[in-house]
């Protein structure tokens, strides 16, 4: 039997609004081995970044996801997560800290980070809207011009 965690997230990923980016082919559920997601989100250039999201107690509490190599199983390596120019080399930069993306949703990169809240309303974690927020927030980076590419 899954935990009332397990069945909020699955919940969300039935929703409409993760359901109509699922359908657009914007993003997509790849597995759930609980408390860990895999969720690919579509590039401005057709590739796919695949997150591994780690979902205790969801959606109380923001996830925080890392880039995630499908093949290995494995944190994906530094040297091909996505790149570009201004806020795409500031969310996807493992300097920072390889675990996690630093954007407002996530777990790890809000914390410290108060004036976020009044800087980026529209992409702090809500748990009423769930993990469409966080997957939203990465395809419009993703899909920006910031991006560059995949490396």
């Amino acid at each position: 039997m899954s935990s009332l965690d397990q069945q909020a997230f699955e919940a969300d990923v039935n929703s409409g609004a993760f359901l109509n980016g699922s359908f657009s082919g914007r993003w997509g559920l790849d597995s759930i081995a609980w408390p860990h997601a895999l969720i690919w989100v579509r590039a401005g250039d057709g590739s796919q970044l695949l997150l591994r999201f780690e979902l205790t107690n969801y959606p109380r509490n923001a996830p925080t996801a890392q880039p995630w190599d499908g093949e290995s199983n494995a944190a994906l390596s530094p040297s091909r997560w996505p790149c570009g120019h201004d806020r795409i080399n500031a969310a996807f930069n493992p300097n920072w800290n390889a675990s996690a993306l630093y954007i407002p949703c996530d777990r790890i990169a809000i914390q410290g980070h108060e004036a976020w809240r009044q800087q980026h309303p529209s992409m702090l974690w809500d748990p009423a809207v769930g993990i469409h927020r966080y997957v939203r927030v990465v395809s419009d980076l993703l899909g920006s011009p910031d991006y560059a590419r995949a490396q």
